[in-house]
Parts: structure tokens; C-alpha cells; sequence
């Protein structure tokens, strides 16, 4: 399918064709115990530009082994060299899907050394829990950019200020840890999970006053304080109350080079 897509693109745009990457990380991805993959199961891999903390993530390069097989997999995630900036920061991230639901995360951080000597990261591969508050989830809880799509029961969510990060949520994996913003002022707070529990302390934002945008960010930090259990679906992400009223919904965001389709034909393992 994008043999065609490129193809048609040829056809209608002249000889305009995006040049081919030039460039690899490799590497491996290992699990320090011995793991269960099910047939059918896909190992992704991407290199990420994760530079700007207040934005989503941009993917520079993926790599998918279907069967993904049980690990290890070797890496070698394709990349243009242009888009590497000297004082940037990048990692890989790697998961392993078994139709669109998470089974093996890389739980730590894992930069990437993209300097052309090395070009080179390891991954270490860890099983994800399995409880009803990840088991529809396609992505990491912990890492991803979860940027607020509703407040539920409160004002609709407002764009950011000028010169502001759109409202969103970062549990980092290192530590406890919380980032984001409210739409207007940056927040840091510190969470504490426990099986589909979560609950968020030392919540602390800016002083910053936003009269035209970022209106909704007094609800959203409001209702951060309340949080005290989540629920993850495909790449949503939903938080409630002790009662299980929901508080707050998220999607994941990224961008840069989109995932593969599925009938795209898969590398081997």
C-alpha cells in the first residue's frame, strides 16, 4: 500500500519523492527473563525527538518485525541524519502489540547515542501488567504525552495561551515524577501508582495570568488533585475520582512518521 501511495505521489506531484532515509540506529531489545509472545504479536520500535518537553514527542524513524517471535529483536530503525540537531535529545522506545493491546513495554529510558561513530541504543523489554486498568491499552501509561481532551463536567478545553504548551499530562518513568501543563502555566507535581490506583501530591504551577486563553486550566488542576484511579483504553486515557466518576479524559499524542498500516508487509524477524 505505500508502494502505491509513493507511486500516485510520483504520478500527481512530478518527480517530487521523499529521499530514503539515511541512516540507522541498531541496537537490541532483551528481556531480562524469559517472556511468552503469542503468534500474531507485533515488536515496534521507533527513534524519538524528544527535545522540546512541553510538546508531544516526533518520531524520526520506525521499525516493526512482524512475527515479532519472542525477544531478542534486533534493532535497526532507519532515520534521516538532516533531522538530528547537535544540542537535541533523543531515545528509543519499543513496544511489543498483540492486535492494538500493549504485552511488552521498554519500562526504563533509553537514549539514543546518534552521533555517526555510534548510532546505537539497547532496550530493555519488561511485561506489562496485566489489571483491568491497562489490559485495553496500547500504549505506555508512563512516558507517553497525554494531552487533555475534556474536563469532565466543566468548561470545554480551552487552545494555550500565547507562548504556552497545549493542557497535558507526563508521568516520567525515572521516579514519581508528573509534567505538564494546564494550557497557560507549566506544573510539576510528584504521582504514586498502585495497581490501577493513582493519586498526584505537591501539585505546583506557575503564577502566570491568561485572560483570553488557557481558561480551563483552574478546572483541570482542580480536578488533577481529585484523580484516584485511571483507566486506559487503545490511546485513551481516562482519570476518576475514589467513586469511579470520571475527572479527566487524555489521548496520546505524537508526531512525525505515523505508524505503519496493517497491510503494510512486515519485516522479518
Amino acid at each position: 500500500m505505500r508502494a502505491c501511495a509513493a507511486l500516485a505521489a510520483v504520478l500527481l506531484g512530478g518527480c517530487a519523492v521523499a529521499p530514503a532515509p539515511d541512516a540507522f540506529i541498531t541496537g537490541a531489545a532483551i528481556s531480562r527473563e524469559r517472556l511468552y509472545v503469542p503468534p500474531g504479536a507485533v515488536f515496534d520500535a521507533s527513534l524519538v525527538d524528544v527535545t522540546q518537553a512541553g510538546e508531544p514527542p516526533t518520531v524520526l524513524g520506525r521499525q516493526r518485525i512482524a512475527p515479532a517471535g519472542p525477544p531478542p529483536y534486533a534493532l535497526r530503525i532507519p532515520y534521516h541524519q538532516a533531522r538530528i540537531h547537535a544540542r537535541g535529545r533523543y531515545e528509543v522506545r519499543a513496544a511489543v502489540t498483540l492486535e492494538g493491546r500493549l504485552l511488552l513495554d521498554a519500562p526504563g529510558s533509553h537514549p539514543a547515542l546518534i552521533d555517526p561513530a555510534y548510532r546505537h541504543a539497547d532496550v530493555i523489554l519488561a511485561r506489562v501488567p496485566q489489571i483491568a486498568a491497562t489490559a485495553a491499552a496500547a500504549v505506555p501509561l508512563r512516558q507517553t504525552y497525554w494531552q487533555l481532551v475534556e474536563v469532565v463536567g466543566g468548561a470545554a478545553v480551552s487552545p494555550p495561551a500565547a507562548d504556552a504548551d497545549a493542557a497535558h499530562l507526563v508521568l516520567q518513568r525515572d521516579g514519581d515524577r508528573a509534567t505538564g501543563s494546564g494550557g497557560c502555566n507549566r506544573f510539576v507535581a510528584r504521582y504514586r501508582i498502585d495497581g490501577g490506583r493513582l493519586q498526584f501530591h505537591f501539585l505546583s504551577s506557575g503564577m502566570r495570568l491568561c485572560l483570553k486563553d488557557g481558561t480551563s486550566e483552574l478546572a483541570y488542576m482542580q480536578q488533577l488533585t481529585l484523580v484516584a484511579a485511571y483507566m486506559q483504553r487503545g490511546r485513551a486515557l481516562e482519570l476518576r475520582d475514589a467513586d469511579g466518576k470520571p475527572l479527566l479524559r487524555f489521548v496520546a499524542q505524537e508526531r512525525g512518521e505515523p505508524p505503519p498500516p496493517d497491510d503494510e508487509p512486515p519485516q522479518p524477524a
